[in-house]
């Protein structure tokens, strides 16, 4: 799989997340845990992949549709006219790459067929997805938006996640 770039940190450098930013930041941390379970399964035994698969299809249905809807929904617009670029290929990875993956994967995952190739491809989608957003998309929008505009930003994706029935803060209804 090719992979797309995102700058690298330093060794022991720390990215600080504006507040309105966190709790998106806390649900790429629990996608990073799950990208790592498909990569290191792809790795493994054949026989691990499908219960990974289906842990990883399961995250994907109870905590990161809602997730992209809330950047799709909130965020992608505002930054849009600060990184049209950045907000494009995080469009274009959401709605053709994961989602053409995802549903391969949810075919496949019980039908006995090896699926590593295809895991491992979905586990560095993500990996890299999250990590230029991180590191690329997050950071231009607390830099560019005053504090004002960041409060409002973190109040709209409160409202949203709100209205997904998430409590503030909370990555899912059952965390």
């Amino acid at each position: 799989m090719r992979r797309r770039p995102f700058p690298e940190l330093s060794p022991g450098a720390a990215l600080k997340r504006a507040p309105a930013l966190v709790t998106l930041s806390q649900d790429h941390h629990h996608s990073l845990v799950q990208s790592l379970r498909l990569r290191d399964a792809a790795k493994g035994s054949p026989a691990d992949l499908p219960a990974v698969a289906r842990a990883f299809l399961e995250h994907w249905r109870s905590d990161m549709q809602g997730h992209f809807a809330d950047e799709e929904d909130v965020l992608f617009p505002r930054a849009e006219s600060m990184d049209p670029e950045s907000v494009a290929r995080l469009c274009a990875e959401l709605a053709s790459l994961v989602e053409r993956l995802k549903r391969a994967l949810d075919a496949g995952a019980d039908a006995g067929a090896d699926a590593s190739d295809l895991v491992n491809e979905i586990g560095w989608l993500v990996h890299d997805h999250v990590r230029f957003e991180e590191r690329v998309l997050f950071e231009e929008v607390q830099t560019r938006l005053a504090p004002p505009e960041l409060a409002d930003l973190g109040r709209a994706l409160e409202a949203h996640r709100a209205a997904r029935g998430l409590a503030p803060g909370c990555p899912s209804p059952s965390g």
